[in-house]
């Protein structure tokens, strides 16, 4: 019904960003290319939280108040390469990173992130909940925490090779 319904709006494209897996790509795919429409496969990952200043590790099971599943993050593929990336990522989060969810970490993001375009801001994000903590709290650590993770986000996912951005803060 997706693409049929992209179809009828005259849009050209369309992605599909299943919850902590890609389980719905390959049927998205298909579909889309039937009809003509760009598919654009990506997944709404779940990142490990950082804890006491570290980068979160996706093998940590310890308890911690609301974020045991993760932080969101949407990745998208931008390349063949990128599409590979994804396909580790998810594989890894599950095989490694499972807790309440399959989990990604920084350190796999950092590694697999070529090809592959991120989306940091929507309310379950990390930047969401630093900026949420600075608005509650008025401590100035939340707004820098909020700064970091956005460098960091900027940083691991850099300009593509024409100069375009790979990292874009929802809002």
């Amino acid at each position: 019904r997706l693409v049929k319904r992209v179809k009828e709006l005259g849009m050209d494209a369309v992605a599909v960003t299943d919850h902590g897996n890609l389980h719905g790509a390959g049927e998205f795919y298909a579909a889309a290319k039937a009809v003509g429409i760009k598919p654009i496969l990506g997944i709404e990952a779940y990142v490990a939280p950082d804890r006491e200043g570290l980068a979160g590790d996706r093998r940590d099971r310890t308890a911690v108040k609301g974020n045991d599943g993760g932080f969101h993050l949407v990745l998208l593929a931008e390349t063949q390469v990128g599409w590979r990336n994804l396909m580790r990522l998810s594989s890894d989060a599950f095989e490694h990173g499972f807790y309440y969810k399959p989990r990604m970490d920084k350190s796999t993001l950092a590694q697999w992130n070529e090809g592959l375009i991120a989306i940091n801001g929507h309310l379950g994000s990390s930047l969401a909940e630093y900026l949420e903590q600075f608005v509650l709290t008025n401590e100035r650590r939340w707004w820098d925490r909020a700064v970091e993770e956005a460098r960091w986000h900027a940083a691991t996912f850099g300009p593509n090779e024409r100069g375009e951005p790979r990292f874009y803060v929802e809002l």
